[in-house]
């Protein structure tokens, strides 16, 4: 998904500059011409960073960055503040409120993109080591959970398979098989946690990404006969791709659950396509697989890679969190774009290993 940048100013000039600028390096952008305004877009929109003017009617700038700053859930949202004033106690104010970054106009667009840049890396640097934090919190939670369910599961379940067999009555059989399939479900559960616990730690050597995807596409299609839908999947392997630094194992797990998401969407008949493919352009190769399933809104998207975000262990739980997991630890990135009803497309981008091993030696 593309970061998000909120600009802040009731000069409707700066706004038309700073826009075109800031579209061009590739950021989803709002406006807002006050700071009463600015709060507002903030919850609604929810910016990875806030450019934001000084002096705007109704409400300055200062005001608006105090109660930013004053909120747990926009907080540590990066501000840079845009003035004419150049005054040092102006600027100290600034930074005692809570801004990250203070510009001075008039200013050059090519320094604010270089400043908007930065301060995003160090954001997405930031949330990256708390994601870390939080995976392993939850690796230890959902590993003690497992522990506590294992043995009692099995005992349930050993349990309702001599009734099911032991028992003459029809409805008891009913609800014999009814425990059973229960149980069996929270077996495949409990191996969702082993894996969760295995993808923790990725081992990385070249690897052929095609080949990786030809193993998982026949898992899919097994997945795809017992759920009894009609789907089709169409494959197209790009030819010659460069190796990359993967851990094969893990890799395919990421795919598999992506590809279980799509299977899940499609409520009875539809396609799955995977590609995969690469850029001379910024030099990667990539997995892309798109479905025509029932799709989703751009606050479903936004949580989409939460810890159990829906209440299903599969597909858009659990699956997913891992995937990105996965892919971002073989230096990759996973991008999801999707609309409502009308299907939903995952692409998966990393570097090829001869890219990533290039020496730079001095002259």
């Amino acid at each position: 998904m593309k970061p998000r940048v909120l600009v802040v100013d009731d000069d409707e000039r700066n706004i038309a500059l700073l826009s075109v600028k800031l579209e061009r390096e590739g950021y989803e952008l709002e406006m807002a011409s006050n700071g009463i305004e600015a709060l507002e877009k903030v919850r609604s929109f929810r910016p990875d960073l806030i450019m934001m003017d000084v002096m705007m009617p109704k409400m300055d700038g200062y005001e608006a960055l105090r109660i930013l700053k004053a909120r747990s859930e926009t907080r540590f949202i990066p501000v840079i503040m845009l003035t004419g004033r150049t005054e040092v106690e102006d600027k100290v104010l600034g930074f005692e409120v809570g801004a990250e970054d203070y510009i001075n106009k008039p200013y050059s667009l090519q320094e604010v993109a270089a400043r908007v840049k930065s301060l995003l890396r160090v954001r997405a640097l930031q949330a990256s080591i708390k994601d870390n934090e939080k995976m392993v919190a939850l690796g230890e939670i959902v590993d003690g959970i497992a522990h506590e369910i294992r043995n009692p599961l099995m005992t349930i379940g050993g349990m309702a398979r001599r009734l099911f067999e032991g028992v003459a009555n029809e409805q008891h059989k009913v609800y014999s098989q009814t425990i059973i399939r229960s149980v069996e479900r929270l077996e495949r559960m409990l191996s969702r946690i082993d894996e969760y616990k295995v993808i923790l730690s990725s081992s990385l050597s070249p690897g052929d990404l095609n080949k990786m995807v030809s193993a998982t596409v026949r898992e899919i299609n097994d997945l795809i006969e017992s759920s009894g839908k009609d789907i089709t999947v169409t494959v197209g392997l790009a030819p010659d791709l460069p190796e990359i630094d993967m851990d094969y194992g893990n890799l395919k797990i990421a795919l598999y659950n992506v590809l279980q998401n799509a299977v899940e969407a499609i409520l009875d008949n539809g396609t799955i396509s995977i590609v995969t493919g690469s850029s001379s352009v910024d030099k990667t190769v990539s997995i892309r697989v798109t479905d025509t399933g029932c799709g989703m809104t751009k606050e479903e998207v936004r949580k989409i890679f939460n810890p159990f975000q829906t209440t299903k262990f599969e597909g858009a739980g659990l699956g997913l969190t891992m995937a990105d997991r996965i892919v971002r630890d073989h230096g990759g990135e996973i991008k999801v774009e999707s609309d409502k009803d009308a299907g939903t497309s995952v692409t998966f981008r990393f570097k090829p290993a001869a890219f990533k091993k290039i020496e730079i030696r001095p002259l």
